[in-house]
């Protein structure tokens, strides 16, 4: 056939086709509504939800400088007495004072304080009183004073307590010491010339290095915190799906994008800023390498923005709004978004498969970078050979049954002591040669850091959660699908709910905390007592202890600690052992900065932190679980599937289809239906070999023969 007789027929039938009618429908998909369901589902950096509705910027901002270094130092003094003579002097620099209410916030030895510590700030005085210690056992203080006396610039603020005749009587502050800032993530270059020290009633003050310690660099440990607005925050939607918009179906057809509407209303006083980015991409996952970056497309308080066609041309959308001031004392709110996609659809409905039951979560990501201790360290393996790990869980029919015995082996390696002199690294072998070298490995920190480290040379992630006077762990648990808590000192127990039998997370453990001991009350951190409350007499506790060998009391570790949680976002401690807290769990003031802290209506974010969080996903993360993408083609005996997961250290899928057994398949599978009743069950396994959570879904598939698409809408 020649080459232009060919073209003829080739044009022929082109013309014939453009001459049929396109089968097919359009159909429009939504998903939005509040800012709030933005705020719960999506990411955010800063930000809060306002009290009248919206998202607004995170409304208390501290202002500190001795972070990195503060706490016990094993390199010299790291406290400072304040009595008599002796006084303390803070400048803090602040470009922007203004504020709705203004506090100091300071770290005091426990028992501290016979008489008030007097304080001024830029001239003004006031004081913190001395407090009940049989109730309150924090080593923090903060009081109020008005924030008119704070100014532009730098801000004087003395310490003294002239009616302490002794230093017993005083006051003795935390120091953080230059020579501690490296290893806690900060720069010790200027350190020592913001504090200031006089032991002749404030005549004269000495600059560290010549202050409160002498030849070393220093400085107090004393911050502001302001009720008033962060300077920026951003908000960032879940990955949207313009196929299926807000639908929980199962299955959404195959559809080709025509254009899409992104609306947001926000509100602007004066002296703010919004900014509006989208992002689009090939794939659900949000941290893949398939998106696009962030493009501008507006600012103001409100955006219509519309894109289609080959400006578009992706199935999955993502926006972010970066809120600012240039007035603290007023907030941009976001009230807002809404996301409307036109489609064209032109495959059959399948009316003959239908969707019998499903479980197939959508995967709840955090906002935090986390950091997963990477899969090949060669340490797992050494723990596992030198402690015989591999035959401690031997036997377990179940992940949780072998995580019990190892937590139940922790216990059982070492009897609770001082980790001073030499305080060992965060990782398990640290802390296990300590105990070789030394005779003793720690207190609930290291206890519990082994049991994680352990855990994770399984491929079970798990991480240390700092509690009321307490250092704690969390584990992943694939078969219940969540964090389990677990504590490993002294006696080896976790906690269990009272009416299924379940253990508990921190967060559950949280919430039945606040409805046993203070129902209907929110906590004052300052005036409430909250600290190792006994189970009452006359009311059982919600939660019992499961161990396999500890001595009940009426003490349930777990429960009783859980007023509030926080947590460095990270189990990398042999990758990377800084930066850490100083000296983590050797007092109850833990001064470090770099916590992310849980907030909640009846537990308010604490002042001596900065980064806090109301949203469980950001702290409890799922792991390991599958979401099932499935779709349908022109096809009825068949569905596309697609696999989503947050896995660390991921290795690949498993499929096992009618119990015929798990194959490993890619992210993108064909399911092929066979007459009657299919099942599926999806997975993700770690390169450790842990299998995640099986998301399922069971179909009944009927056979038919393939209509006109006319027949099928």
């Amino acid at each position: 056939m020649s080459n232009n007789l060919f073209s003829r027929i080739l044009v022929v039938i082109l013309l014939i086709a453009a001459a049929l009618p396109v089968s097919g429908e359009t159909v429009t998909t939504f998903w939005g509504g509040s800012a709030g369901l933005v705020y719960d589902t999506g990411f955010m950096h800063m930000l809060m939800k306002h009290p009248d509705g919206g998202v607004c910027l995170f409304d208390m901002d501290l202002i500190e400088n001795d972070g990195p270094g503060s706490g016990h130092s094993e390199k010299g003094v790291y406290t400072d007495s304040i009595w008599g003579e002796n006084r303390a002097r803070k400048i803090l620099s602040i470009e922007e004072p203004r504020a709705q209410s203004a506090w100091i916030v300071i770290f005091p030895l426990y028992k501290s304080g016979k008489y008030p510590l007097r304080f001024t700030v830029n001239g003004h005085e006031s004081e913190i009183t001395n407090w009940d210690t049989s109730k309150n056992k924090e080593w923090y203080r903060w009081s109020e004073f008005p924030a008119e006396w704070l100014k532009k610039g730098k801000n004087v603020i003395d310490l003294y307590c002239p009616e302490a005749k002794t230093e017993e009587e005083g006051w003795t502050i935390f120091l953080s010491r230059a020579d501690e800032f490296e290893n806690g993530g900060g720069d010790p270059a200027d350190v020592g010339k913001t504090s200031f020290k006089s032991t002749n009633g404030g005549e004269s003050w000495k600059e560290s290095p010549f202050g409160p310690l002498g030849e070393t660099r220093a400085e107090y440990s004393i911050r502001l915190s302001l009720d008033r607005s962060v300077n920026t925050g951003w908000l960032e939607s879940p990955v949207i799906d313009l196929w299926k918009g807000d639908s929980t179906g199962f299955i959404v057809p195959l559809r080709e994008i025509r254009n899409m509407k992104l609306k947001i209303d926000s509100e602007m006083p004066s002296g703010t800023k919004i900014e509006y980015y989208y992002r689009k991409g090939a794939g659900p996952q949000p941290f893949s390498d398939e998106w696009e970056p962030y493009q501008y497309i507006g600012e103001g308080a409100k955006l219509d923005f519309e894109t289609g066609d080959a400006d578009l041309n992706r199935r999955y959308i993502q926006f972010r709004i970066v809120l600012s001031t240039e007035n603290p004392l007023v907030s941009p709110v976001i009230k807002s978004a809404e996301v409307t996609a036109e489609l064209f659809e032109r495959v059959p409905l399948h009316r003959n498969i239908y969707v019998v039951d499903y479980e197939n979560p959508t995967i709840k990501y955090s906002s935090l970078d986390w950091e997963w201790e990477k899969w090949d360290r060669p340490e797992f393996q050494e723990l596992r050979k030198r402690e015989n790990l591999d035959e401690v869980i031997d036997g377990s029919r179940t992940q949780f049954d072998a995580q019990v015995k190892l937590l139940d082996y922790v216990t059982k390696r070492w009897r609770h002591n001082s980790p001073f002199p030499e305080f060992p690294g965060w990782d398990a072998l640290s802390i296990l040669n300590r105990v070789e070298s030394a005779g003793g490995g720690g207190y609930c920190l290291t206890f519990n850091n082994v049991l994680a480290g352990m855990c994770m040379a399984y491929g079970w992630q798990a991480r240390i959660v700092n509690v009321v006077i307490h250092e704690v762990v969390e584990v992943w648990n694939d078969e219940y699908g969540k964090w389990i808590f677990f504590d490993a000192d002294y006696v080896n127990h976790y906690n269990y709910d009272v009416t299924n039998a379940e253990p508990q997370s921190l967060l559950e453990l949280h919430y039945k905390y606040l409805d046993y001991y203070y129902p209907n009350h929110t906590l004052d951190w300052m005036t409430d007592e909250f600290v190792w409350f006994p189970i009452k007499e006359d009311k059982p506790a919600p939660v019992k202890i499961g161990s396999l060998s500890h001595h009940q009391d009426k003490q349930v570790t777990g429960f009783i600690n859980a007023a509030f949680m926080r947590l460095v976002p990270r189990n990398n401690w042999y990758e990377k052992p800084y930066p850490r807290p100083l000296s983590h769990g050797s007092g109850t003031n833990w001064p470090w900065n770099g916590y992310v802290n849980w907030y909640d209506e009846r537990t308010p974010p604490n002042r001596k932190y900065s980064w806090q969080t109301d949203r469980p996903r950001d702290m409890w993360p799922d792991l390991n679980k599958v979401h099932i993408d499935a779709t349908t083609g022109f096809g009825n005996d068949r569905l596309f599937l697609r696999f989503e997961t947050y896995t660390p250290n991921f290795s690949h899928y498993e499929v096992n289809v009618d119990d015929t057994g798990w194959k490993t398949v890619s992210d993108r599978w064909t399911w092929l239906l066979q007459s009657g009743r299919n099942t599926i069950r999806v997975r993700s396994v770690n390169k450790l070999g842990a299998k995640g959570k099986p998301s399922t879904c069971t179909i009944n598939h009927a056979d038919a023969p393939l209509a006109d698409y006319e027949n099928y809408k």
